[in-house]
């Protein structure tokens, strides 16, 4: 399995926290999204299911991040569906359909990989053409992922009929057999229900995703998904509409630090087109120079050139103009151009990958704007008119992506170059940040090639000479981890496995689950079960094995966990038959997550105090502070006392607190840490997760303070007196260590004691 870059897993655990607010609120949209994302921001309820986006710029593997939110989805909050049922998957055009069909159905594609394992190869994929034979048992058996434009469906009531997915379809029938009267199936003139592709997604109540979601920039464009009966919608995008709620944000300086993506872009301008053409050539032949250097791998830079379309003007620099210029005038082989425009398509079939392939220019208008990927594009040439409405936002995506995800040795090629035809600089970059904001971008990733000292300005420094290394808890001279508190005898299989829990069913099918907690009988929120209660190969074995599958937990082995798993199912077949088990399998997955959990912590919390009581715990300097972050946005405050010449945003209280920490005259300086960074400060306890603190303070008398902030509503809860019980712990194994929990309640007493250590 494909590992997940660090932001895309940071994607998932967001998504997975909203997933987790929504069963604790009740299946409450609106209160998981504020609570997941701490902000009071309008939030639009236009949709009566949970409506989430995720932002990822161009290049950042939305459709992977897709593939792995389906199977999150579909374990949790749509677990009821046992794994079954449709997926609507909408593309915004037929060049990207038929791309992630491609991808989709190639078992050997990492996508489709992901989604095999999730459910364990019970996939099927349709395109919406193909959707209109999908047959009942396909529907009931698998997980469907039908994949289609948006176009397909996205059509006023008054003429749906022209369009396929609407219509009667006899090949459906069977959907509709014997089939009870409901109130959403569209009907025909005779108040019949219709036996369309249409009604048969409404029956399935399907998780929606919506892929490259900024191409579709109007609430009307997608308003018809509310007449699709979801009960789910997730829209993956570069730049989110107006009325998206933006769940997950991630910006492009993460792409860059995780060498997604070729940043900076160096922007030129001149005013004649055949300056830019010229210059943009050289660029590239000086760039396959310095890509030869690396034998151990294979890069040849291309250069797209965009043209002005053809109006049969004198004056007008078309595609057949600039191809005549480059063989004449720069002596370029014509073996090593390809043109990709209206009608002619000399990519075609090519592998530009290939060590035989020629090609190294690519003349077009915008034509590669959908369905193109090729990283070894470098250098972006644009001879149209940088004003006209022939905009270079639509090819700009395409020269970002690096190549094999790596970054170079040669800082040159860890760029991206766009040569302009405009005016001045400033005609030519406004064109130009237009087109990374529609990819998800910023002015901050283009810098003026005139200016030799401009840098990546994401990308700071340091401002203190001295180093800085705060003591970590540490074990054998290394940084404390969970797995040094699991060791290596730990056996699930000799723990408790007689974990009693009832399930309650009204008539329409929904449960209330009761659990014991501490020896006293509790009621989980509501559970939704499957209405067909169809469970294939149900047994003793194939549940053990799908129970074992769900239940992640990488510190235990397969076995073990095997063993265990068997002495749960054993013990509840005493009083459940197995049909009832394997009927209630999510509901076990539940139960089983949460003992599980308890059982691990409550072996790491003794073996950490053991190791605490017998000093194999204490605090070591192990890792100093890189010399150079880089923040995910820019800020535009100012700090005196900073160890980095500038941070990431702050939220408001953050944003106060750390004001009048800055004033403090005592204070040497002071760093944000930055969660879940390697070259970050954590304290490890018990739990599996790491904790970062919001910041470490050190004072002129070389005490250090780690300070967590903290809303007061969040003050009382579990998680916040762990970390506070653990900060503690950290402070008292070195009398230079200080922590405290910071809140609006107490920010003048912590202050008073930074002041005076």
């Amino acid at each position: 399995m494909v590992e997940l870059k660090k932001y895309q897993q940071k994607a998932i655990d967001i998504l997975k926290n909203y997933l987790k607010e929504l069963e604790i609120s009740n299946r409450n949209p609106k209160r998981a999204f504020i609570s997941s994302t701490e902000t009071e921001d309008k939030y639009n309820d236009y949709f009566d299911v949970p409506n989430i986006c995720v932002k990822i710029p161009t290049g950042g593997g939305k459709t992977l991040v897709g593939c792995h939110s389906v199977a999150e989805i579909m374990s949790s909050t749509l677990k009821h569906k046992m794994d079954r049922g449709i997926v609507m998957w909408f593309v915004p055009s037929e060049a990207i359909k038929s791309q992630t069909l491609k991808k989709f159905k190639d078992r050997n594609d990492m996508h489709r990989k992901v989604l095999d394992e999730a459910f364990e190869n019970g996939v099927r994929i349709f395109s919406n053409e193909e959707a209109l034979r999908i047959r009942k048992e396909d529907v009931e058996d698998n997980v469907c992922i039908i994949i289609s434009s948006l176009e397909a469906f996205r059509k006023e009531r008054a003429i749906q009929n022209k369009y396929k997915v609407y219509q009667e379809n006899g090949a459906l029938l069977s959907h509709f057999e014997n089939l009870g009267e409901y109130e959403f199936l569209e009907k025909d003139e005779h108040n019949t229900t219709i036996n369309s592709l249409a009604n048969v997604i409404k029956l399935s109540n399907p998780l929606i995703v919506i892929d490259e979601g900024h191409k579709t920039k109007t609430k009307l464009s997608i308003e018809f998904l509310k007449d699709l009966n979801p009960s789910f919608i997730i829209e993956y995008t570069a730049t989110p509409r107006d009325e998206s709620n933006v769940l997950v944000e991630i910006h492009s300086s993460e792409l860059k630090e995780e060498q997604m993506v070729k940043l900076p872009i160096v922007l030129e301008s001149t005013a004649q087109w055949e300056n830019s053409l010229i210059k943009g050539v050289n660029q590239r032949i000086e760039l396959e120079k310095e890509s030869k250097k690396n034998k151990s791998e294979y890069i040849r830079p291309i250069a797209l050139i965009q043209a002005e379309s053809d109006k049969k003007e004198d004056k007008d620099v078309t595609v057949f103009r600039i191809k005549d210029f480059l063989i004449k005038e720069r002596k370029i082989p014509e073996e090593e151009i390809a043109i990709a425009y209206r009608d002619v398509n000399e990519l075609a079939n090519l592998n530009l990958f290939s060590k035989n392939c020629k090609i190294r220019y690519i003349i077009t208008v915008s034509k590669l704007a959908e369905g193109w990927d090729c990283s070894f594009a470098y250098v972006l040439i644009s001879v149209a008119n940088i004003g006209s409405k022939i905009a270079v936002e639509q090819i700009i995506g395409r020269i970002l992506r690096m190549p094999n995800a790596q970054r170079k040795e040669n800082e040159k090629l860890n760029k991206s170059y766009i040569f302009a035809s405009a005016k001045n600089f400033q005609e030519a970059s406004s064109q130009i940040i237009s087109g990374l904001e529609s990819n998800g971008f910023s002015k901050m990733d283009l810098i003026n090639v005139t200016d030799k000292e401009q840098k990546y300005p994401l990308d700071v420094e340091k401002m203190f000479d001295e180093n800085l290394s705060v003591p970590m808890m540490s074990f054998e001279n290394e940084k404390l981890s969970f797995g040094d508190l699991i060791g290596e005898e730990f056996e699930l299989s000799k723990q408790n496995a007689e974990i009693d829990f009832e399930v309650n069913e009204d008539n329409d099918r929904r449960a209330e689950l009761d659990i014991t907690k501490n020896d006293k009988w509790i009621t989980s929120a509501q559970q939704i079960l499957n209405i067909p209660r169809k469970i294939k190969d149900a047994s003793k074995e194939e549940l053990i094995l799908w129970l074992s599958k769900k239940l992640r937990f990488t510190e235990i082995e397969h076995k073990d966990k095997l063993k265990f798993l068997n002495k749960f199912i054993e013990y509840h077949l005493k009083k459940k038959s197995i049909s009832e088990l394997s009927i209630n399998r999510y509901i076990l997955i539940t139960i089983l997550n949460e003992e599980i959990n308890k059982i691990l912590e409550n072996y790491t919390k003794k073996r950490f105090e053991g190791f605490l009581k017998n000093k194999k715990i204490v605090v070591e300097e192990l890792d100093k502070f890189p010399n150079k972050i880089t923040l995910s946005e820019l800020p535009k405050q100012n700090w005196n006392k900073s160890y980095y010449k500038n941070i990431d945003k702050l939220n408001k209280e953050e944003l106060k607190f750390v004001e009048r920490l800055d004033l403090l005259e005592n204070i040497k300086f002071w760093v944000r840490c930055r969660e879940k960074k390697e070259d970050s400060f954590f304290i490890q306890g018990w739990k599996k997760n790491k904790f970062y603190p919001d910041f470490i303070a050190v004072t002129k008398k070389k005490n250090i303070f780690a300070l967590e902030w903290k809303g007061e509503h969040l003050m009382t809860n579990e998680e916040t007196q762990y970390k506070k019980e653990i900060g503690n712990i950290w402070e008292s194994l070195d009398n230079k260590l200080h922590f405290e929990m910071v809140n609006n309640g107490n920010v003048e007493e912590v202050l008073s004691k930074l002041k005076e250590l």
